[in-house]
């Protein structure tokens, strides 16, 4: 029931959990309440009253529970205004965040501690759309939105230089976000139907960017990448989603509520990971220390129906 198109999704529905899960729960409660286990098939009204209140007690307390779960990864320790009014890809080089801009394909080189720019770079040949950003421990990475063309890049004396640029797989969706993982580029794609419903992830040869693996992942909106050194983050660009990926299946962990309510560009310096929102026009660092000491597989289509719109 989670494969709705996006302009069609109703909202956030009721939450479906397992029928086993209930089930525990359930006899956990009756145990403890009392009077709300009845043997008769049509229970007078004050057993079906106190069966409610029992009901209302177990949602009250799963939902707390879950949620309490949920509230520690995603924690907010600082943030700033982005340079530009379109912050998208975000990357961090051991030293400066870099973020590019979409309106006007601008390429900031960022102090994180401050939000300062320490270098601005436009032209030259840079996608004039720019999405996602990488580094590789030396070159950047970004990919342009309308022609899907990946380029390398690498910053020098007179600015900005084009290393090497590669067409995305054929068939993906549009290019959103990249993402490194010590020895392989990662690609994003928003859905392409009807040959792809979702997003998708790509692990690409950064030479020649062959596909070595790809997965088609339970999220539509799938946008920029950061590597842990575990797992990939990202977020949903249209739910205000962030999320773990396990490369390894295409699943998705440790879901968190993004601060705006359009998260793009992530990136991880070591201690916290660092995201965008384009409609905020913003730049926060987060703290996903729980979500990287655990390992708690979630399912996409139930964890999004905890959030609201932002």
């Amino acid at each position: 029931d989670d494969a709705w198109p996006r302009q069609q999704d109703p909202g956030f529905p009721m939450l479906n959990t397992s029928k086993h899960h209930v089930r525990e729960h359930s006899v956990g409660s009756r145990l403890a309440l009392g009077g709300c286990r009845r043997l008769d098939p049509r229970p007078p009204r004050a057993g079906r009253f106190a069966r409610a209140v029992c009901g209302m007690i177990l949602l009250v307390s799963l939902l707390a529970t879950t949620l309490g779960a949920f509230g520690r990864v995603g924690t907010q320790v600082r943030g700033f205004p982005s340079p530009g009014d379109k912050p998208e890809g975000l990357a961090f080089d051991g030293r400066y965040l870099w973020c590019n801009n979409f309106t006007d394909g601008s390429l900031y080189k960022i102090d994180p501690q401050d939000g300062s720019v320490v270098a601005h770079y436009q032209g030259g040949g840079l996608p004039t759309s720019p999405e996602g950003l990488a580094w590789d421990g030396e070159h950047l990475w970004s990919c342009h939105w309308h022609t899907g063309i990946i380029f390398k890049l690498r910053e020098t004396s007179e600015g900005m230089e084009i290393v090497d640029s590669f067409a995305k797989p054929a068939g993906s969706g549009s290019s959103v976000g990249l993402g490194w993982d010590g020895s392989n580029l990662w690609l994003t794609c928003w859905p392409n139907p009807p040959q792809f419903q979702f997003g998708q992830i790509y692990k690409l040869d950064p030479s020649n960017g062959q596909v070595l693996a790809m997965h088609e992942l339970p999220v539509y909106w799938i946008e920029d990448l950061a590597w842990d050194g575990t797992y990939f983050w990202s977020a949903d660009w249209l739910f205000g989603i962030g999320f773990a990926i396990d490369v390894a299946t295409g699943d998705t962990l440790h879901t968190y509520d993004a601060p705006g309510p359009n998260p793009v560009g992530t990136a991880w310096d070591g201690t916290h990971l660092w995201i965008t929102d384009t409609d905020r026009d913003s730049i926060w660092a987060l703290d996903i220390s729980a979500g990287r000491t655990s390992v708690r597989r979630l399912d996409w289509g139930q964890i999004k129906r905890f959030f609201v719109p932002k």
